[in-house]
């Protein structure tokens, strides 16, 4: 009985057991699956962010551009979940939910902190481990922000860099595409300037950029590119002769004679009845050139039409028509060749002009030899000969033909004039000097001359005489600062300074504009020991924002020194400091001045602006740190010991300085 009343006891207890365990089965299935059902349901409505003060409200699945300086707060995400509870975000690449607490500068948060790339940011809403919703952030800097960071870089390569990058990023931008445009012709990079005209040309071919090709095809010696571009503005200006006359010269010097003589065709056309003649010879001798000789005669012969005295139509005329087999014509316009520059003297001599005047130097070249063979005394004839020999720069031949005429006029000041000339072209000033010498005695106003006397004297070392010849120029030019250039240092050399200040003060008087004047006589007064003229021209200099002042700030500055004028040292450089803000050896007299009155935390600023400009100034973060221990300033004397460490890790002062004062616990890096 006892044994029966176990065996109900232990099948009580199992089937409670039993029970219990189907129970807490059902229950966790059960909430289970509501969980699986309420992760379905869950999904993201809207995350509000703050852009810059403003608030932006983006929708799930919804794309944002933002740039890099912008201040960005997530302010709130909405979900379907109560209270967004297990709500998280995720963002590869970017700790998105530093911005759910703070406002923050989104380039703070960019990889190596490099604001100029292009980002693209996923950001994932997660409830538990299931993604409820995502938006996507694209970050990258607008037009403006390159524009402005190549803007204010000096170096012509590293601004280069930056407009080739914001415009491969920014392809489509034009503002961008202008800049680095216009940036490559500044710095003549012509081959990559070209293909970007010619896309522009290819959007908006107006006559600005096609001039702009013309620049860049001319600067590389590219014809091919010069005449295409040419005939591009032609299209648009059929009428332009200019350029249609630059077009055919181009042709002409590539030989393309036929090409050329196409466009003084076009120009005849549009060209008035009174200006066709020039036109006509061109397009005759293009022809003749382009072997084209019966369209040469044609064109000839309208150009005879108008000038029926021109001996050299009929000679290429008679020429031609050899050429085309036709002796008649050719012998009818022989004879009028012949007489229209008969044998006599005058004859030749008027065709040698004419030949002259058409470029044909070596042909009239040959017939006054001939003249001057059985009249070496022609005056007209040597001036004539004179005027070729210049053309073919055959100076050895012309000094011979002006040394000619100056013994049949020895009193030919033009003739002489040019000789010497020619001579100081040639760089025999020697030889040059006694003819100018002598033709200023009698024009001692031709200021030409008396510069070039000025210029000979100097290369040749005549000190003395290129002084008194600088006065004289001084008298005729007043305003000539190379002149004041020379005279300053010739009596500067010599410490004629109280010569020199006179001098000096009348110049600046008669160039009140020149701020060269205020120069010369600043540093003249303080050579001669005038302290206070020379500090008032140097304010003038200031006033006028000269930075040509710099070394006369350094000369007073080693006399006021001297002088121990230590406050007057801080006025004068606080005027130079505001006219040249980048001028650190100014700031240094400053600081010099500054501790000898006293005035450390004046020092102590003018250091630390120095350093903005040399943050690898080792000596001077030295010195700022002792000065700022001085002065108790101890969180600044640690930081400053510390870039001290930063640039000579092994440095003995700074190392026993920066453990000291960190060691009094009252500072930290």
């Amino acid at each position: 009985m006892l044994a029966n009343r176990r065996k109900k006891k232990a099948r009580s207890r199992l089937l409670f057991w039993l029970f219990t365990f189907l129970i807490l089965s059902v229950s966790a299935s059960g909430w289970w699956l509501w969980q699986q059902k309420k992760s379905q349901r869950s999904r993201l409505n809207y995350l509000l962010i703050s852009v810059n003060g403003e608030p932006r409200k983006l929708l799930a699945g919804e794309t944002l551009s933002l740039r890099p300086r912008d201040q960005l707060k997530i302010t709130d995400i909405s979900t379907t979940i109560p209270f967004n509870m297990d709500i998280r975000l995720v963002c590869k690449g970017l700790d998105v939910n530093a911005l759910q607490y703070d406002v923050i500068t989104l380039s703070e948060l960019l990889p190596q902190k490099d604001s100029f790339q292009r980002y693209q940011f996923p950001i994932e809403v997660k409830y538990l481990n299931h993604d409820i919703g995502h938006i996507t952030w694209i970050i990258q800097p607008y037009a403006e922000d390159w524009l402005e960071k190549a803007n204010r870089i000096i170096d012509d390569q590293m601004r280069l860099t930056i407009l080739e990058r914001g415009n491969r990023l920014l392809p489509g931008d034009s503002r961008i595409h202008d800049r680095l445009l216009r940036e490559y012709m500044a710095q003549e990079k012509w081959k990559n300037a070209v293909p970007m005209l010619r896309k522009k040309a290819a959007k908006k071919n107006d006559l600005e950029t096609l001039n702009d090709l013309m620049i860049c095809y001319g600067a590389l010696k590219d014809q091919d590119g010069v005449v295409q571009v040419l005939g591009e503005i032609l299209k648009k200006r059929p009428d332009d002769l200019e350029t249609r006359v630059r077009l055919a010269e181009i042709l002409e010097g590539r030989g393309e004679w036929g090409e050329a003589a196409g466009q003084y065709e076009i120009m005849i056309e549009h060209a008035p009845p009174n200006e066709r003649l020039p036109l006509y010879k061109n397009l005759g001798y293009l022809y003749t050139k382009a072997g084209e000789p019966e369209k040469a005669v044609s064109a000839y012969l309208s150009a005879a039409n108008l000038d029926q005295k021109d001996p050299n139509l009929h000679y290429n005329l008679s020429a031609l028509y050899v050429q085309l087999g036709r002796q008649k014509e050719a012998d009818f316009y022989l004879d009028n060749a012949v007489t229209l520059n008969s044998d006599d003297f005058e004859g030749r001599l008027k065709l040698a002009e004419r030949l002259a005047e058409k470029g044909d130097v070596e042909k009239a070249r040959k017939y006054l030899s001939q003249i001057l063979e059985k009249k070496p005394d022609s005056k007209q004839g040597l001036a004539l000969m004179a005027n070729i020999l210049e053309q073919q720069g055959d100076n050895g031949a012309l000094r011979q033909v002006y040394r000619k005429i100056l013994e049949l006029d020895p009193n030919n000041e033009a003739v002489a004039y040019n000789l010497g000339a020619l001579e100081y072209e040639g760089g025999d000033l020697k030889a040059a000097l006694p003819y100018f010498e002598g033709y200023v005695k009698n024009h001692p106003e031709d200021i030409t001359v008396q510069e070039i006397l000025f210029d000979i004297y100097r290369k040749e070392n005549s000190a003395t005489a290129a002084y008194g010849q600088a006065l004289i120029l001084l008298d005729l030019k007043p305003n000539e600062t190379d002149t004041y250039d020379f005279v300053f240092e010739y009596l500067k050399n010599r410490g004629e300074y109280d010569q020199l200040i006179p001098m000096l003060e009348r110049g600046a008087k008669k160039n009140p504009d020149q701020i060269l004047m205020n120069e010369y006589l600043a540093m003249a007064y303080l050579k001669a020991g005038k302290v206070e003229p020379g500090t008032r021209e140097i304010e003038k200099l200031l006033r006028k924002e000269s930075r040509q002042m710099v070394p006369m700030l350094h000369e007073l500055f080693e006399i006021l020194a001297a002088q121990k004028s230590y406050q007057a040292i801080i006025d004068i450089m606080r005027k130079g400091v505001k006219v040249d803000p980048k001028n650190i050896t100014l700031r240094e007299y400053l600081i010099f001045a500054y501790l000898k009155t006293g005035k450390e935390a004046l020092a102590i600023s003018e250091m630390e602006k120095i350093l903005m400009e040399k943050p690898g100034d080792m000596a001077l973060w030295l010195q700022l740190a002792r000065l700022s221990e001085k002065k108790n300033q101890i969180p600044k004397s640690i930081k400053a010991y510390r870039r001290v460490l930063d640039l000579s890790p092994e440095h003995p002062e700074a190392s026993e300085a920066y453990l000291r004062l960190r060691l009094e616990g009252v500072g930290g890096d």
